[in-house]
This record gives C-alpha cells, sequence and structure tokens, in this order.
C-alpha cells in the first residue's frame, strides 16, 4: 500500500498540470522543477525559486532528432556570447547516459535535462521538438518558439524589451476524431477521395497490408505535401532523384497548408498489383504539379555485403525506425536500403549485396548523423561505398 500512495504522490504534479492546461506566451511559468541536469552546478532546478535576472531559453530536442543537433551548436555559440544575460536548458528525452556521450563529443556550456515524462513539452502543447520556450527574469513565458529562430538579433529584441511574437508549430485541436477520417468501410470496392488541410491531424502518410481488409489495395495521405505523395506513388526513395520545373522552395513549404492535402485511394480487387500506377494517374489530374519519370547518372551510396551473418527470419513482415534506428522483422535488404537507408543519407542508396530472402535487422544510433549511421551498417556485416549509377528521377513540372 505504501508503495502505491508514494507512486500516486510523485505523479500529482503532472495530473495537477497536465488536466487540459496549455502554456503559451504571457502565462506565468509554472511551480515545476527541471529535473536529472548533467552538467550544471545543480541537478535540479526550478526557475521561479531563481534569484538571477537571465532569460532562461528552454530548449526541447533530442539527439536522435537531425535538425537539432546544428541547433544545438548555434545555441551554445548564443550561450557562449551572452553567458550574463541568458541560460539555455536543453530538455530531451534521451537517458542521461546518452547526454553524457553527447557532451563528451560536443562540450557546451547549454545545460542538459532528461524528461521522459515530457510534462513541460506536453504542457507547450508542441508538435515537434527543434522548438523553444523563452522565459524572462520575472519567469513569464515571452515566447514559443521554432528553435532555428532563436539568433543574436532576437536575443538583442528581448534585451530591448520588444515584443517577440511566437512562432512554434504547436498541436491543433483534432476537427476530425472519427478512427477514419475518409469514412472508408469494408462495403466499398473502390474510392477516391481528396480533401484540403485538415485541422488537427498530424501529417502522415499509410499503407495498408497484413491482414487488413484494405490490404495491398488503399493508401492514405494526411495534410501531406505534393512531393512526398508522387515520391509515394512513383517509388522514389532519395530527394536527389527529383528534378524541379517548378519553385521548389514554394512546393516544400509545409508552412504553407494550401500546399497539404489529404487524399485516400482504394482500387478494385483485381487492380491491387497496378495501385501504385492508378495513383499516379489520380494524382497527376488533381494536383496542380505534374510528374514524369527520365533516367539519369548520378552519385549514389551502393551497399555491399560485408560479412553479413544475420538468418533467414520466418517472423511476419514489420519494421519501424526514427533517429535512434532501424528495428525490422523478416525484411528484405532491399527495404532497408530504400525505405531507411535512403532517408537517412544525403544519396539513394542501392543494395548491391546479393542477399536474397527476409532478415531481422536492428541498429542503434547514439546520435543522429550520416557517420554514425554508416556505423551502424558496418556494424551489421554490410558496407556503402559513394558511385554513381543510372537511376529513375521524377520531374515534377
Amino acid at each position: 500500500m505504501k508503495k502505491i500512495l508514494t507512486y500516486l504522490f510523485f505523479l500529482s504534479p503532472i495530473f495537477a498540470f497536465g488536466q487540459g492546461m496549455v502554456l503559451k506566451a504571457g502565462d506565468q511559468f509554472p511551480n515545476i522543477p527541471i529535473n536529472q541536469i548533467i552538467n550544471a552546478p545543480v541537478k535540479r532546478v526550478n526557475l521561479n525559486e531563481s534569484k538571477d535576472k537571465k532569460f532562461y531559453i528552454l530548449n526541447f530536442w533530442g539527439t536522435w532528432c537531425s535538425p537539432c543537433i546544428p541547433e544545438m551548436d548555434e545555441l551554445t555559440k548564443l550561450q557562449k556570447a551572452n553567458a550574463d544575460r541568458i541560460q539555455v536548458i536543453a530538455i530531451s528525452d534521451d537517458d542521461p547516459l546518452k547526454l553524457q556521450k553527447y557532451l563528451k563529443n560536443k562540450p557546451t556550456s547549454i545545460w542538459l535535462s532528461t524528461d521522459t515524462s515530457y510534462l513541460l513539452y506536453t504542457l507547450f502543447n508542441l508538435a515537434s521538438v527543434s522548438q523553444c520556450a523563452i522565459v524572462n527574469a520575472d519567469k513569464q513565458i515571452v515566447a514559443v518558439m521554432k528553435t532555428h529562430s532563436i539568433t543574436q538579433g532576437l536575443l538583442d529584441s528581448l534585451y530591448a524589451g520588444k515584443k517577440i511574437v511566437s512562432n512554434a508549430n504547436v498541436k491543433e485541436k483534432p476537427a476530425n476524431t472519427s478512427a477514419d477520417i475518409f469514412a472508408v468501410d469494408s462495403t466499398l470496392s473502390s474510392n477516391f477521395t481528396v480533401r484540403s488541410y485538415m485541422i488537427g491531424q498530424r501529417s502522415m502518410g499509410k499503407r495498408y497490408g497484413g491482414k487488413s481488409v484494405f490490404a495491398k489495395r488503399r493508401r492514405s495521405f494526411v495534410n501531406t505535401g505534393i512531393i512526398s505523395m508522387y515520391k509515394d506513388a512513383y517509388n522514389i526513395v532519395s530527394s536527389n532523384q527529383i528534378i524541379y520545373e517548378v519553385d521548389e522552395k514554394k512546393l516544400d513549404n509545409y508552412e504553407d497548408r494550401s500546399n497539404l492535402y489529404c487524399v485516400d485511394i482504394l482500387v478494385k480487387p483485381e487492380e491491387k498489383d497496378s495501385l501504385n500506377v492508378i495513383l499516379q494517374q489520380k494524382l497527376n489530374a488533381i494536383l496542380p504539379v505534374k510528374a514524369r519519370i527520365e533516367y539519369k547518372t548520378i552519385p549514389v551510396y551502393v551497399l555491399m555485403d560485408n560479412g553479413f551473418k544475420q538468418p533467414l527470419s520466418t517472423k511476419e513482415t514489420s519494421y519501424g525506425f526514427s533517429g535512434r534506428g532501424y528495428e525490422g522483422e523478416a525484411v528484405t535488404i532491399d527495404d532497408f536500403a530504400n525505405d531507411y537507408l535512403s532517408n537517412e543519407l544525403s544519396l539513394p542508396v542501392v543494395n548491391e549485396t546479393n542477399l536474397k530472402g527476409k532478415f531481422d535487422i536492428k541498429t542503434a544510433i547514439e546520435m543522429r548523423t550520416q557517420a554514425n549511421v554508416i556505423k551502424s551498417i558496418e556494424a551489421l556485416g554490410l558496407k556503402i561505398e559513394k558511385q554513381e549509377r543510372k537511376m529513375r528521377m521524377m520531374v515534377l513540372y
């Protein structure tokens, strides 16, 4: 009984502050300590108990987040240049050991903190990491910003008392909370739906397989850009396989909701082998930008066998990956190269291992960099070399 009471007492701050509360600019910072700081004079800090007159910048990040790493480098420079005016506290869900390894590779006067409960991240209602909250000397939240917006110019505006306009990506309340926002049910033999941006829905793409009634017949995209949908339809695995005859910056701007679409396609059972071709035709018919395929010799990474010993797998196919690495069961080397490696590395990855069949493959990344991804490949008994190959190229026009 004592253990249960202790546990409930420990969680009480989460329940107290989590009941629908959202922190925003103008609010007083809550009386919540920031714990598990690994490189500061103290192990925990409560901003409301701090007597200094500094601005505190809380950066929500992770070693698994590739844009976060250069942003942390820039924040380190700002911390050094403004040491008497600001203190940056970088809060991640990485365990302290991983943060110690990061600190060894990248020494910094930014304070590094672990928060696996996501308490402050949740209270700020953030849609992703790579965002910051700025708290002034009166412990009032000044702004919630995208991390790359924190510059010396912005700090100078803070010091001058100028108003800072928040620009962070925060979660929206879903306008449609149904399990299937396209309202597709098993009685339909085919369907094609196109909608504009849907409020409160996260950007995603979904393929249907396994035991789904829609297996290999359906594809869904929610709040997705034109480039991503065409890449999926044409099986383009790398951004380096795209040629633009239109304005790339305008097309690849996820901040502009007019560029985002919700698309759902379901083909007849006898057409499932033609799903991609039908999707290509539909997208070219309804989108303002068209796509076609050409061939061109470009730089690529070639994946080769270098002592791969993993036995064949008899499990059901499943996989997932993030900045922390790849975890797949019963996956082909082609899937590993196309879905994961070509996403993580700067060039398309061509599988020339001659390894047939399906394998259980798992990698672990200490910090999300290309060098660490390549290191994890080598640990599997594979190697990668930069060469040139004639590749399918998608032209957007």
